[in-house]
This record gives structure tokens, C-alpha cells and sequence, in this order.
């Protein structure tokens, strides 16, 4: 009975150990399963990103077209404050032009009545002056009653036309004088105007400037929400692929047949641990030993053991750079402490095509392949199929 329990107690041991310790590849199946799905949610996050990322980037479209639309409208503004300004200084400059020539006007005016009025003046104190021998003198001189008549009227003739003149010359100067008093208006009215034009389009430009500012930073945001989409667009592609892909190794899993005949040795070595339980060389103590080791020298070649699909190419853990290939009908190889990869997940190769080369990466105390067949999942003795 004893021997009985003690053997119940064993096979417990090695149930146990076989599932906590035998890496299988239904196990590994489950772990892509674990991966799609984790991969649609992730993608599903991305897509509601995405679509927040569009809206975004329409949003700050439509703010960037609006604040376009009020810098074109402030530079139209703009263009016709200045094109005002322009008119009114070339009126300025006319109305300079104007009052230049009134003021000349008025100065020859003033010349033509000041020599009239002092011919005026010398004659009036002449006839005041010599006005008793200047009668009699045309009194006596004259032939005739009909000449001093003549002589009289034609003195007074003379003096009435001199002050004609005189008052001809007075009404332009008036009339000169007006005219400039209403160009100099005109001219304050437009210099008001050319300053109020002037404060406008410092302030039209000043708006420009503004909005000039805004638009700068409205386009940063648009680019940068461009730029975000973009990422998100390339993240879902790259998702997506992913998403393929795990499900093309997932439905790989489902078909084809175990190999025919033995499986090549993969790589050209002597064997130094064989499968079942050993003394594990790093640890310490007593663990179950899944496959065989090959010792070789590091950068050796390895080959695959028959033609099928890599699934894994990475880093797992204690077994380094490992590589699992499915060769269908539940039936695998599997690659441990490589030095490096000739192949990739996914791929699908050859019996005998180099997929890696021997290192000593992961739980290992030098360059050797660790080598596994595995049968639904269930480590087998590699010996036994090589």
C-alpha cells in the first residue's frame, strides 16, 4: 500500500508538472486568442480616438477658414482705408496747389491796387494842391466853351475811372481773399481727415497684426490635430494588421497534417541534457526538462526540423530568443536561447532552412539549442521523432 501511495503521490507530481511547467501550443493558442482579442479592443479605442481626432481637425478647419475670412475682410478694409488716404493726400496736395496760385493771385493784386491807389493818391493831392491855376489854367487855355466842357468831363472822367479801377481791384482782392479762406478751410478739413484716416488704418493694421496672430495659432492647432489623426490612421493600420495577422496564425492552427517520417536534427551538436527530469543547472534544484539540449558552438546555424509556419520569433523569458514553428496537425518545434534570428513570425519555411543561430540567451550557462516537439500542446521526446 505503501508503495501504491508513494506512486499515486509521483504521478501527482508529474500531472503537476506538466501543467505548470510544459509550454504547450494550445496554450500558445489561447495566448493569440488573449491577443486578438485584446488587439480589437485597442484597435476599437483607436477608432473612437480617430474619429475625435477628425472631429478636431474639422473643428479647427472651420475656425481657421472663419478667422481667414475676418483677415481677408480686415484687409479689405485695410486696402480701401489706405487707398482713402491715399486720395485725400493727393487732394491735400492739389488744395496746396490751389491756395499757392490764390495767394500769388492775391499778391498781384495787392501790387496792381497799391500802384493804382498811389497814382490815385498823386493825383488827388495834384488837383488839391494846384486845384486854383489848374481851373483856370484849363479855363483860360481853352479855345472855346465847348473844350473847357470837354476838358472838365474828361478830368473827371479820369478820376471816376481811376477809382473804378480802384474798386475793381478791391472787389478781387475781396473775392481772392474768400477764395483762399475757403481753400484753408478746405485744407484743415482734409488734414482732419487725412489724421482720422491715419488713426484708422493704424488701427486696421493693428487688427491685422491681431488676427494675423490668431490665424498662426489656429493653423498650429490644425496641424497638430492633422498630425494626430495621421498617427491614429497609421496606429489603426498597424492594429489592423496585427489583427490579420494573429488571425491568420489562429486559422494556420486549424489545418494541416503532422509530419511524415523523422524530423532533421536541427542543429549539428552533441547532446547534453535529454528530456524528463534533471537537476537544472542555474536554478538548483530538481525540474522537468522539456526537450533536449544541443551543444554547438555560438553562431552555429539552425535549421528547421520540418517544413511549416513560424508563429513565434521573440524573447520568452528564460528560453531567450525562441522560435515556434507549426507544422500542422497539432504538431510543433520549438527553438530556445538563440543568439539570433533568420526568420520572422508568420513566415513559412522549408525543412532545413536556416531560421537562427545558436546562443546562450535567457536561463542558460552557454551557447547550446534547447529543442522541443510538442504534440496538442504536450511535450514530447524530441529523441523519439529525431
Amino acid at each position: 500500500m505503501k508503495k501504491r501511495s508513494n506512486l499515486i503521490v509521483a504521478i501527482t507530481i508529474f500531472i503537476i508538472l506538466l501543467i505548470f511547467f510544459i509550454p504547450n501550443a494550445s496554450i500558445f493558442a489561447d495566448t493569440y486568442e488573449d491577443q486578438l482579442e485584446q488587439i480589437k479592443k485597442e484597435k476599437e479605442a483607436t477608432k473612437k480616438k480617430l474619429e475625435e481626432a477628425k472631429k478636431k481637425e474639422q473643428d479647427y478647419l472651420s475656425q481657421v477658414n472663419k478667422v481667414e475670412s475676418q483677415l481677408l475682410s480686415s484687409l479689405d478694409q485695410l486696402n480701401t482705408l489706405n487707398e482713402n488716404l491715399a486720395d485725400v493726400k493727393s487732394d491735400i496736395d492739389k488744395t496746396n496747389i490751389d491756395l499757392a496760385i490764390k495767394e500769388n493771385d492775391l499778391n498781384e493784386i495787392n501790387k496792381d491796387l497799391d500802384e493804382k491807389e498811389a497814382i490815385l493818391s498823386n493825383r488827388i493831392a495834384s488837383i488839391y494842391k494846384n486845384r486854383s491855376s489848374s481851373f483856370f489854367e484849363v479855363l483860360f487855355k481853352s479855345k472855346s466853351f465847348i473844350e473847357l466842357l470837354s476838358k472838365l468831363k474828361l478830368m473827371n472822367l479820369l478820376a471816376d475811372q481811376d477809382a473804378g479801377i480802384i474798386a475793381d481791384i478791391k472787389d478781387k482782392k475781396s473775392a481772392v481773399l474768400s477764395v483762399k479762406q475757403n481753400i484753408m478751410e478746405l485744407k484743415k478739413k482734409q488734414d482732419d481727415q487725412r489724421g482720422n484716416l491715419e488713426k484708422l488704418v493704424t488701427q486696421a493694421e493693428q487688427k491685422n497684426t491681431e488676427i494675423s496672430g490668431i490665424l498662426d495659432d489656429k493653423k498650429d492647432l490644425l496641424s497638430s490635430a492633422k498630425a494626430d489623426k495621421n498617427a491614429l490612421i497609421e496606429l489603426e493600420k498597424k492594429q489592423t494588421a496585427k489583427e490579420n495577422e494573429i488571425q491568420r496564425i489562429l486559422e494556420s492552427l486549424k489545418y494541416g497534417s503532422a509530419p511524415n517520417g523523422r524530423l532533421q536534427w536541427p542543429v549539428a551538436g552533441a547532446l547534453v541534457s535529454g528530456f524528463g527530469n534533471r537537476m537544472h543547472p542555474i536554478l538548483g534544484y530538481v525540474r522537468f526538462h522539456s526537450g533536449i539540449d544541443l551543444a554547438a558552438p555560438r553562431g552555429t546555424p539552425i535549421v528547421a526540423a520540418d517544413g511549416g509556419q513560424v508563429i513565434q520569433a521573440s524573447y520568452d523569458g528564460g528560453y531567450g530568443n525562441s522560435i515556434l514553428i507549426y507544422h500542422g496537425g497539432s504538431f510543433a518545434t520549438f527553438y530556445g536561447h538563440l543568439s539570433g534570428f533568420a526568420v520572422g513570425a508568420g513566415q513559412m519555411v522549408k525543412r532545413g532552412q536556416v531560421i537562427g543561430y545558436v546562443g546562450s540567451t535567457g536561463l542558460a550557462t552557454g551557447p547550446h539549442l534547447h529543442f522541443e516537439v510538442r504534440i496538442n500542446g504536450a511535450a514530447q521526446n524530441p529523441l523519439g521523432y529525431l
